[in-house]
């Protein structure tokens, strides 16, 4: 049994299926539905030649471009009638646990039985608000990310978004483009040139191999990298929104219905992005000239904006924001699972997707194994070891 039926679902339905080995898929929505949960401008970040799952990579006409949110929901439906895999749709498994040899799965259409379970239910399954926001007052509207469609649902005046993850960075893209007058409630981020040298940025990981460097610990605290594929592929910079309006403050520390209580450290946040910037860019300059790749000089808009004295607290009444957006990230919930393989955070303990748990596999997870287990380019690698890995159970 396969919980799940997006891109990793499906890679591991054509690994088993390449195997001769029976199996469902049980998906809670329908294949491709949780692209379809995004904002309206929502795109890929990585361009269309980053779409390659097992036997289906992209073959469209823009392989330099970047899918929009409703085409990336269509090549995850294609991908499932091309393989014609068995899919179970709205079917929500409840609960999953080992009875002998066998494992059981309570759905909200019956149980089921099977050998062995892929859990495949996404990198990014629940949204996760910080308990402080519920000492926001009644006045603003709150909604996460995940909720937010366009700028024409929020009220009118000013908007804070919280969190400069990939997601804040481009919903307050978004609004700017849109005319709202935006505060950015700004943490931990990085960002990197869309193009460089005459490459995307991400060709330029994938000549180095970044994609499939292992994923080590120190790799998974490094901030985000912010970049937009919007509009055919930009920048986006925090100093970049400074000098455009956008009113850029420190982390959320604590709230007092209408008064938020932020870190003052805008300056060192800034400084911090452009190191990550820099260093990239290094890597790949170095790159070019061990191999000696006749490359284009580097052309880098050089943002001089500083921000003022970064204030320390934010009164959401008195400058009139009406809406909040949190961009907080998302966070995991597998207590549904009854089986002796996560640690104290919840997160399972796996080696790439393989636990020590008998028939029970995790695949899809955000730097699971490489920095690319989490995007469609990785996640088919992930999905055959696991099939190869179950494949050897059953011998």
């Amino acid at each position: 049994m396969i919980v799940g039926a997006g891109q990793a679902g499906l890679a591991t339905s054509y690994w088993l299926a390449q195997r001769g080995i029976d199996h469902v898929l049980l998906e809670r929505q329908s294949s491709g539905a949780s692209w379809q949960d995004r904002w309206d401008s929502f795109c890929l970040v990585t361009p269309n030649w980053t779409l390659d799952l097992p036997g289906f990579p992209y073959d469209g006409d823009d392989p330099d471009g970047f899918l929009l949110r409703d085409a990336i929901a269509d090549y995850v439906k294609g991908y499932r009638d091309f393989l014609n895999s068995p899919v179970e749709e709205l079917t929500d498994v409840q609960e999953v646990s080992r009875v002998g040899t066998y494992w059981t799965l309570r759905t909200s259409r019956g149980a089921w039985s099977a050998l062995a379970v892929v859990v495949a239910t996404g990198a990014f399954p629940f949204p996760s608000i910080p308990p402080l926001a519920s000492d926001i007052g009644p006045g603003p509207l709150q909604l996460h990310s995940q909720s937010y469609r366009r700028p024409a649902d929020l009220p009118d005046g000013g908007v804070l978004v919280v969190g400069s993850g990939q997601s804040g960075a481009q919903i307050v893209d978004d609004l700017v483009l849109a005319g709202r007058q935006v505060w950015f409630s700004v943490g931990q981020a990085g960002h990197v040139p869309r193009r460089y040298r005459g490459r995307d940025t991400s060709a330029w990981f994938k000549e180095i191999g970044f994609m499939e460097m292992l994923m080590t610990e120190e790799m998974r605290q490094r901030p985000s990298m912010m970049v937009s594929g919007r509009d055919g592929g930009k920048d986006l910079n925090l100093r970049a929104f400074g000098r455009d309006g956008v009113r850029l403050v420190g982390r959320v520390v604590a709230v007092d219905r209408s008064t938020l209580t932020l870190a003052g450290n805008v300056a060192d946040i800034l400084d911090g992005a452009d190191a990550i910037a820099a260093q990239v860019t290094g890597e790949i300059d170095r790159f070019i000239s061990e191999h000696e790749i006749d490359a284009p000089a580097a052309e880098i808009e050089t943002i001089e904006w500083i921000p003022e004295l970064a204030p320390l607290s934010l009164d959401l009444e008195a400058e009139g924001i009406n809406s909040v957006i949190w961009a907080t990230g998302y966070r995991q919930d597998y207590s549904w699972i009854d089986a002796a393989v996560f640690d104290e955070r919840g997160h399972p303990r796996q080696h790439r997707g393989v636990t020590a748990e008998p028939g029970l596999y995790f695949i899809g997870l955000h730097g699971m194994h490489t920095v690319g287990s989490g995007l469609f380019y990785g996640v088919g690698a992930d999905a055959e070891h696991i099939v190869e890995h179950l494949a050897g159970t059953l011998k």
